[in-house]
């Protein structure tokens, strides 16, 4: 069978940086060996072929890793590089760090890929973009028959409220947070039709925000730092914001740190649209369709609290503050499954 296959158009500018990265996706992370990859290093001979040897072990989830070296991965060199890659070529990196950013939500007849906001690089190609409705790349290819694990009727009312949430998004005569207000009650309108089996896109009738429910913001970040952390900067920044209370920034006296949050608007927009073409379609399986929107909610939120917190220290809040926000925010809590959010 012939897979689609759709791809956004940053993805192929995305180029590893390597020594000269802020973070390290060899750091912190333990790296799982593909079974394909392990077999492969049965036969790396001299002291390389002893050392990757020497320093795989079961995590306790039955993956085959290697053991961290004060947090990082055993071959990250100091100059930024892998030792693997070095000495034998990119041929023998495991599946992990042969692939990581770029990531695929495989449907079967359709794969969707893109990159991980949890790399610093793709991070900023992701927020720095335009936001346009053609930014996609397709292509085929022949893959072997699968069955189709979804209904056709619940993926054809997913995809369409998808572009639904995209305008949404991109509408700039609202604001960001008015934008996520309006997803999520849209959401609601969708998850009701998926429920009733009634397979019609709904149309979209604007809410307002005159009902915007209150946020325990000390609650919400402690829900983080009760989570296991794993950089310190994201704690240090967790701390910090959480010092800000439940002051709201809507309040009269703080339009200096509107305006700077404002200067992200468009950062705010990406990052949303990065969360539903990501998630939403996953509804097909679970017919979670509210739920899929919750990152995506808890990014924002988090990232408002983070940037505000920071200004107030600062006094000023530049762009790559708020990238390098975003892509910890990732690192930490998108690649936990265990993470729950209570706002």
């Amino acid at each position: 069978m012939k897979r689609l296959d759709i791809y956004p158009d940053y993805y192929g500018r995305f180029r590893c940086i390597a020594a000269d990265c802020e973070d390290s996706c060899c750091a912190q992370w333990q790296i799982v060996v593909d079974d394909e990859t392990a077999l492969l290093y049965e036969d790396v001979p001299g002291e390389i072929g002893e050392k990757i040897q020497s320093v795989q072990e079961f995590d306790e989830d039955g993956d085959r890793v290697f053991k961290l070296n004060d947090g990082r991965c055993p071959f990250w060199e100091e100059t930024g590089l892998c030792e693997i890659h070095r000495c034998l070529g990119e041929e023998y990196l495991c599946g992990t760090c042969s692939e990581y950013p770029r990531a695929v939500q495989d449907y079967g007849d359709f794969a969707e890929h893109d990159l991980s906001l949890s790399c610093p690089e793709a991070s900023r190609l992701i927020l720095s973009g335009d936001c346009s409705e053609n930014d996609f790349i397709e292509s085929y290819e022949d893959i072997p028959d699968e069955e189709i694990c979804y209904k056709q009727e619940i993926m054809d009312l997913l995809k369409e409220s998808r572009q639904q949430l995209r305008k949404i998004i991109m509408d700039n005569s609202i604001t960001p947070s008015e934008a996520l207000y309006e997803c999520y009650h849209y959401a609601y309108d969708v998850q009701r039709a998926v429920d009733n089996e009634k397979y019609v896109c709904p149309e979209f009738i604007e809410k307002g925000m005159d009902s915007v429910p209150q946020i325990s913001y000390t609650r919400f970040i402690n829900g983080f730092l009760q989570q296991e952390i794993l950089t310190d900067q994201w704690r240090e920044i967790l701390i910090e914001a959480r010092s800000l209370g439940e002051m709201s920034i809507c309040s009269a006296g703080y339009d200096d740190i509107v305006n700077a949050l404002s200067s992200f608007d468009r950062g705010y927009r990406r990052m949303m649209l990065h969360y539903v073409d990501r998630y939403w379609l996953r509804a097909a399986f679970d017919c979670d369709v509210v739920g899929k929107l919750r990152l995506m909610a808890a990014a924002y939120i988090m990232l408002r609290r983070l940037q505000t917190a920071y200004y107030i220290k600062n006094k000023e809040l530049p762009v790559s503050a708020s990238e390098r926000m975003v892509q910890l925010f990732s690192k930490e809590v998108e690649h936990n499954s265990s993470m729950n959010f209570e706002f």
